[in-house]
């Protein structure tokens, strides 16, 4: 099982968000394990999802059962090349549909995926490169702060709030 350090987290974490601590504090006291591989498969299980993966550096696939999936998909963004398993079942279910440059998934104007119809999910909301279509550059802290911070604000139905807590 690859797992990263503490040390890691400081190193990949803006100072300005101080989080290396909390998420090193998280990992300390075992609320949170850090997993490296590839997502082989995943399907409904009870209470949950059943994530098949590769871990790092092995060709044994083992099983995870979650209750939420965060997908922090890299720069391939074409969904008609992509071997992420999610991203092709969304697309081939017409669930997400790629932005008119094939850099992502096409997104409206609040954020939230546009549908194979034209229509925005309620709630599908990608953040960071897989919007690069829409924003083009979405790789820097402050970029994706800014992006989470209006789908938040979205979520909660704070649209009002302006950018307090940045």
């Amino acid at each position: 099982m690859s797992r990263s350090s503490a040390r890691d987290f400081r190193e990949r974490c803006s100072p300005s968000t101080c989080c290396a601590d909390r998420i090193a504090a998280l990992v300390d006291s075992g609320r949170l394990t850090v997993l490296a591989g590839k997502t082989c498969d995943a399907a409904p299980g009870e209470d949950g999802i059943d994530v098949r993966w590769r871990p790092r550096g092995s060709d044994a696939a083992r099983t995870l059962h979650v209750t939420r999936i965060i997908s922090c998909t890299g720069p391939q963004g074409d969904l008609a090349r992509t071997d992420d398993p999610l991203l092709a079942h969304l697309h081939a279910s017409g669930s997400i549909r790629p932005d008119p440059e094939h850099l992502g998934i096409e997104v409206g104007s609040t954020g939230r995926v546009l549908r194979a119809d034209g229509e925005a999910d309620e709630r599908l909301f990608p953040i960071g490169p897989m919007t690069r279509g829409a924003f083009w550059e979405i790789v820097a802290v402050p970029d994706l702060r800014r992006q989470v911070w209006d789908v938040a604000r979205y979520l909660s139905n704070a649209h009002w709030v302006g950018g307090e807590g940045l």
